[in-house]
Parts: C-alpha cells; structure tokens; sequence
C-alpha cells in the first residue's frame, strides 16, 4: 500500500515555493479509545518483560543504556486525556509515562501501547513520527464516540417503558443521553485538527517544506459497550453486539471523511481481557469488534488485531496472592479466620501502639443514636452511607477533654454489631467485645496516658466497616466518607498538623461513625476500633528493607510467583496492569499497520 494508496501529505505552500525539501515527511499517527488505550501498566512492571525469551529483546528497546525508560529522538506524542471538566494535553518526545495520568500534563508512570506502538513504527521509518493520542476511561462507542453518521442513539422501546412505570422523566433521560452522545468523538476530531494545524507547537524541528503524512488510525476500546446490557439487550448471544460493527464501521467512515483521508490505514484492536478462555460477553463482543475488517468496502486498510493471545493466564492465577500481599502491606494488622486480630510475628522492631494502658485493655465510653430529622435519614440499600447529622442535644462538645461521658456505655473495642464476614479468609467473622447499641450512628472515646513522644512517625491503626470521623484531644485529625468491604486495621499516617495535638500526658481519642446494612435482610452491621502507634528512625528502616519485604512475601508465595507477581500493577480489565502485555500488544498493533502500509 505504499505506492498504491492514497496518502494524505500536506506541505506548506510557501515552503514549495522556496525550494524543494530533503526532509522526509512527518508520519502521524493518531490513537484513540478508552481505559486500556490510556494504559494502566505502571513502569515498575517493566522487569518482568525481559524474564520471557520472546519478550526480552523488547525491553531491550524500551530502556536506554542507562535502564531508565528510551526517550524515542524522533517519535514525538500529543496526548489528550482527562475528565470531562478537566481534559488537557500532554506533549513531547515519547517515552514511558503516557499512559493513564491523574494531571493530564504530567508524567503518570505508566504505559499504554503508545509506547512500544512509537518504538516500533519508528524503527521502520526513517523519518519523523508524531503519535496523537486520545483515550479517556470508562467511554463506550454507542454514546461517548459515537460517529455522527449513525444518528443519535435510540432507546430501545421496552426500556423506555420500564422508565416510565419508575416514574422517571423520559424527557430528561434522552436529553442527557444527547449531551452526552458523540462528545468524546468531537473531542478527538477537534485535537487531532488541532495539533495538525500547529506541529511545530509539539516537533519542534518539523519542516513544512516536508509535510505530513496521516500514516494510520488505532482503536483500541470495548469495555463499556461489553458491558451495557441496555443498548446490547442480548449479549449473551453470539450475536448480540451486531450494533457495534455497524457503529465501528460508521466511525471508521466518518474519522476519514473529517480527515479528509479515505484509505487511510485502521487497526482495531479488540478486546482480549481473559485471554481465549474468556467467555459471555467478551467472547461475543470479540467477532463484532473485527467484523469490519472483513468488509468489502474495507478490504486492505482495515485490520483487526487479536489481544487475547498476549494475556497472561499464570500471572492472572496469581491474583489471589497478589491481594493477599497487598493487605500484608496495606494493612497495620490482619485478622485471623476467627475474626481476632493477627498479632505480627516477634521478629524485629516495628510500629508499636503508644501510651497505656495498652489498646486491648482501654476501656471505651460510647453511645448510639438515629438521626433526628428526617433530611439525615437515607435508604437501607444505600452503600455509601457515611454523613455527618445533627447530634442528640447537648453533645456538641462530646469528642472534646472536658466531656462529662459517664453515664455513656462503657466497654472494650471492637464494638460492634450484626456479622462482618471475611470475603477472603475462611469464613470467619469480626469478633466485636462490646455492643454497639441500637442506633445507626456512634460516638466513642477513650483516654491514654503517654510518657514519651520521641517516635520517628505515628499512625493512626483502625478497623471501621464504614466511614469515620476522629478526633484527637478536640480536633479533628481525619475524616473518611467511603466503607471498606474487608475487615483488616488499616493504617493512615498521621501529618505534623494531627501529630501535634499528641500531647504527654492524658490523651482523648475519639470516633464517630455508623453502621451498614445488608442490602438482602437489611440487618445492620459494623465494627470499629482504633489506636495510635509510633515507629523509631531505626525501625522504619527495618521494616522498609528489601529483607523484611521479602520475609512479608515468603508468607505468601515463592520468589518466582513474586517475581510474575510484581509483573502486574492493576486489574483484570486493565490487562492485569502488565508492562509485559501491553508492550506486546503496541507491537502488534505497529506491526499490523506498517503490514497495511507495505501492501
């Protein structure tokens, strides 16, 4: 296809003018779809690659002499990405860390396949390369990219009748869906003219003498519509996302008529979370994602790139201890299948709790109560429970030192009530020692004595099934409003703003917090308990050494599971966060364009 199909080369008039150019023209190519074109396989990832002999020349390509990450000279990326309200740009010479990115314009430490995509197509071109690159998370084709020739999404009738027997407003619902349908394919139509209208603003060497050249499309994308039962009613049928080649074939017409490039060369990379032995709705959605490519109309410029062969099955295996570690070290203790705190073994210094008497044996002052009106009342079903209402009178000051809290329930923590059943571990449950009472919401504190404030850090220690407000003599020193599903203490380090208030001497420590409710029975459950610790200078290095890291990691698994282990940064749907897999598939994506452009 190099000779025979029609590239779309653009050269600055006045340049023509002035003199023939040498330069080559400037190859773009432009890449666009959701969470896995953005990619989450962080750079930590990237060692793994080179433990496989057919995966180890590339890392070889991907690091410089130095072994940091290749700054590719003559590959340059423009990167659009971001949330509707906060989508910006990030640009330069490629190299790693244009993957997914917090700040659109900075450096997020991971990969997508832009990466090895630009290192590819830039070996085999002598000339300069500029990737333009678009991609956001959580975007379907059917509404957020949907190409403007397939018309505005139509609602399916039935759905629209179960709608209406909710009492929803049909009005409303179709016109959110019309804001919403389309925006992120103008988003990216409107980047790529953008940066083609001022290339040097990105290469800033390019020669307009020498032009441009739109070299190819990528797609990679698929989640979202895999997973919307109401515009894919059947997808449980082989046929069920028949709807989406209609649309992919649409946006492949419409990205070239606004570009004004009619052959230019397409890969669509279709989904391959689960590898061949996935089934349901990603299994369906595989053959409805390549159809295009079999397309008369598309013959020869279009291609469908299989990813499913790069996924890693042992590594995938692997998940469980993957987690189980990530507790180890998320964790300020575990619990045990009996639902008692795991006490870490005596083999070193460590964090230590502060003050006496010590956690299990501090008695606790506590009450429950409902809200008071009606406006601090919320469904039984909602998860996200955690609010802040208006307390019973007389208890404004009730976290304070000088709280008269003696005719509160007394007891030790955990307090708690109803079952808090491990996902993970056994069957056991949180044993609480106290009863939380018959209200929604809790208040708690206790007191402590500390003789000596000479630790290098302090953390706050807590168990707690939904959100928390505590307080430390008074103020306030942290507040979260999610939930947590698995039970373990989970630790949060305190800043010199919360530590400062530690004082020798008595101490209040107190919480507010409430229950859940079984979305099933509606029998509410919870548990909370919490304690500050310290750690010296001597044992904060202890317990971030390589040996006390890999002791932690024996308990789980063997050094070669560790090694695959720490090949993965993130989940299944986001290709395990694997470097190893990503890369491969921005090579197969390069390899399957630059075959389309030698036809």
């Amino acid at each position: 296809m190099k000779k025979s199909r029609i590239a779309v080369v653009v050269a600055c008039v006045a340049g023509l003018l002035a003199g023939e150019s040498h330069a080559k023209p400037l190859k773009v190519y432009i890449l666009a779809g959701q969470s896995n074109m953005e990619g989450h396989a962080k750079v930590e990832t990237f060692d793994y690659i080179g433990d496989g002999p057919a995966t180890a020349p590339l890392l070889k390509e991907m690091r410089g002499a130095d072994g940091k990450p290749r700054v590719c000279e003559k590959v340059w990326i423009s990167y659009l990405t971001g949330s509707r309200d906060n989508a910006g740009e990030g640009f330069g010479k490629l190299t790693a860390g244009y993957g997914a990115r917090r700040n659109p314009a900075e450096d997020g430490g991971k990969i997508g396949p832009e990466f090895t995509f630009g290192i590819t197509v830039g070996k085999a071109y002598d000339g300069p390369v500029l990737l333009i690159k678009t991609a956001w998370g959580g975007k379907s084709l059917n509404t957020d990219f949907r190409p403007p020739s397939a018309g505005p999404y139509q609602f399916r009738d039935d759905l629209l009748g179960i709608f209406k027997k909710q009492g929803k407003d049909i009005a409303q619902i179709k016109a959110d869906k019309a804001d919403k349908t389309g925006h992120y394919y103008r988003l990216m139509i409107k980047h790529v003219k953008h940066v083609l209208g001022d290339i040097k603003r990105v290469v800033p060497d390019h020669d307009p003498k020498a032009g441009y050249e739109l070299a190819g499309f990528v797609w990679f994308q698929g989640w979202n519509d895999m997973c919307d039962g109401n515009t894919y009613s059947d997808r449980n049928s082989p046929d069920g996302y028949a709807l989406y080649s209609k649309l992919m074939a649409h946006f492949i017409r419409d990205v070239r008529k606004e570009l004004s490039a009619p052959k230019m060369p397409f890969v669509i990379g279709v989904i391959g979370v689960g590898g061949d032995k996935a089934t349901g709705g990603i299994a369906n959605l595989r053959p409805a994602m390549a159809a295009p490519a079999a397309m008369p109309e598309f013959k020869g410029n279009v291609a469908a790139v299989e990813t499913a062969p790069y996924w890693d099955y042992e590594m995938e295996s692997l998940l469980g201890k993957k987690a189980e570690i990530s507790r180890r070290f998320g964790a300020a203790y575990l619990l045990t299948n009996d639902g008692v705190i795991e006490r870490p073994e005596a083999s070193g210094p460590g964090w230590e709790p502060i003050g006496s008497p010590a956690p299990a044996d501090r008695v606790w002052r506590f009450m429950s109560f409902d809200p008071r009106k009606e406006s601090g009342r919320l469904p039984k079903n909602e998860k996200k429970r955690f609010r802040n209402v208006t307390l019973p009178a007389g208890l404004e000051k009730w976290h304070t030192p000088g709280f008269d809290d003696s005719k509160w329930s007394s007891g030790v923590a955990p307090i708690g009530k109803g079952v808090w059943k491990h996902r993970t571990i056994g069957k056991g449950t949180v044993k609480f020692k106290s009863d939380w009472g018959a209200g929604e919401f809790l208040l708690m504190r206790t007191t402590f004595n500390v003789d000596k404030l000479d630790y290098e850090s302090y953390r706050l220690s807590i168990l707690a099934r939904q959100g928390f407000n505590v307080y430390l003599n008074g103020h306030k020193i942290h507040t979260y409003i999610w939930w947590k599903d698995e039970p373990f203490y989970r630790p949060i380090v305190l800043e010199p703003q919360h530590v400062k208030h530690l004082t020798k001497g008595v101490n209040v420590l107190a919480a507010y917090a409430n229950v859940e409710y079984d979305r099933r029975t509606k029998e509410p459950h919870a548990s909370i308990d919490l304690m500050i610790e310290g750690i010296t200078k001597e044992a904060k290095a202890y317990v971030s050494s390589k040996e006390y890291i890999l002791r932690q990691m024996d308990k789980v698994c063997s050094r070669r599971e560790q090694r695959i282990i720490a090949g993965a940064s993130n989940a299944g749907f986001h290709y395990l966060g694997s470097a190893r897999i990503m890369a491969q598939i921005g090579k197969a994506f390069a390899e399957a364009m630059l075959e389309m452009e030698e036809k």
